[in-house]
């Protein structure tokens, strides 16, 4: 996979490239990053979802869907989701590669012109989006919330990091809670839009084979327009709780829900932390970790347990799904393994089964451009790129010494457990 090449057109305005000619189709996408906030989330979040649906030259769903369709099917679509302590919209369109377009057209300059229509001449009346848009798209946003209220999984992820990062951006919800989302006004949102255009961070990624000049200096003549006041936003490590923080809820639950929560303490070097990713991989990121191995099969403890290291936050966590009576076994028998790792016991098999399952996650993402797009959208916050052979090389290069260190730097912050009304442990 070649790697990315990135072309600053302004401050907090970047335009990336990613040449690739193996794929018949082509990707453009742009991703704009904002300050998480409680204040701001459900209507950055109902914005990111309003701009996608229509424009101002593409005024409702059917001229828009006709437009996608003369574009050889092209498709649009807009997704929010949160990076560390900020807040990311996501707007991509994808079509077919110029080469493949008939009379010569240039498919990569008509989605440029869409996605620049999309972001910059918005379907606004006065200064309000259209009250019917947004209350099609207030009813979405509140099930896609009550739908990850109602995946017990989730809710109880979410809950975790709630309490672990109650004093952190992290800790707040990517789209707004029902009654934020509820509240938002269509002049709330166009001043939203406002704001947006004027201090957001923007990352815009190319992936084809076709040449995108036209495509930058459309996007670089768009903002030229607008008086920016660019506001960087910034993550930090969890500092965490004082202490250990013991959570627990009830609700009429079929499984209870066990969620322990670590902060990875002293991560310096892209090296500690790729060595705590490799642990996080060995204790519960694999089908052969120890937490599948030992506190799943052989001691049949919970129904799933899994452990996952967030990098931007220097934070590790354990989730599993049980019945009650195990919730307190279980949480000894994670910690049992633990404990086990910061002694040095590791096999080599362990290890090397680790590696092979985090080095081939990143080769996968290779076969289509929507992967190879989201391999490096993964990284636009982390300040440089690698391509998949270099992260594999890294990893592989991580030393037993060093997954027993980052072991070594885990401390227990919070535990949230769910589970059913009027049942003990």
């Amino acid at each position: 996979m070649n790697p990315i090449v990135s072309d600053k057109i302004s401050d907090g305005i970047v335009f990336n490239r990613i040449k690739d000619s193996r794929f018949k189709t082509m990707r453009l996408s742009a991703h704009i990053f904002m300050p998480l906030s409680e204040s701001t989330n459900a209507e950055n979040a109902l914005l990111c979802y309003l701009l996608v649906r229509c424009c101002r030259k593409y005024p409702d769903f059917t001229t828009l869907s006709k437009k996608l369709s003369y574009l050889y099917g092209a498709e649009l679509s807009g997704s929010v989701t949160k990076v560390g302590d900020t807040q990311c919209l996501n707007i991509t369109v994808s079509g077919l590669d110029n080469r493949y377009a008939i009379d010569d057209e240039s498919i990569s300059a008509q989605l440029g012109e869409l996605l620049c229509e999309i972001i910059f001449n918005p379907k606004v009346i006065g200064e309000a989006f259209c009250e019917d848009d947004l209350a099609q798209e207030k009813r979405q946003t509140l099930d896609m919330i009550d739908s990850e209220f109602s995946d017990k999984r989730v809710y109880a992820s979410q809950r975790l990091i709630e309490e672990m990062c109650a004093d952190e951006a992290f800790g707040i919800k990517r789209m707004g809670t029902k009654e934020r989302v509820s509240a938002v006004t269509a002049q709330d949102v166009y001043r939203a839009w406002l704001n947006m255009l004027k201090t957001a961070r923007f990352e815009f990624i190319f992936t084809g084979d076709a040449d995108p000049g036209d495509v930058r200096n459309l996007i670089a003549s768009s903002f030229g327009k607008i008086d920016r006041q660019f506001i960087n936003p910034v993550t930090a490590f969890s500092k965490g709780t004082d202490g250990l923080n013991d959570v627990v809820e009830e609700m009429d639950v079929a499984q209870s829900k066990l969620e322990m929560g670590f902060i990875v303490k002293d991560l310096a070097s892209v090296e500690e932390i790729n060595a705590a990713r490799l642990m996080s991989a060995i204790l519960g990121g694999t089908a052969s970790s120890k937490l599948f191995t030992n506190v799943r099969e052989k001691k049949s403890l919970c129904y799933y347990c899994a452990s996952r290291f967030i990098k931007l936050k220097g934070i590790m966590m354990v989730e599993s799904g049980v019945e009650t009576a195990n919730i307190a076994q279980t949480r000894e028998a994670v910690l049992a393994e633990i404990e086990d790792m910061k002694n040095g016991i590791i096999s080599d098999f362990e290890i090397q089964s680790a590696k092979l399952a985090v080095v081939n996650s990143f080769f996968g993402v290779v076969d289509t451009v929507g992967g190879i797009t989201g391999w490096y959208a993964s990284q636009l916050m982390d300040g440089s790129f690698d391509t998949p052979a270099q992260a594999a090389e890294k990893i592989n290069a991580i030393t037993k010494e060093q997954i027993v260190s980052a072991a070594n730097k885990l401390k227990l912050d919070t535990v949230f457990v769910l589970r059913s009304k009027g049942l003990t442990e």
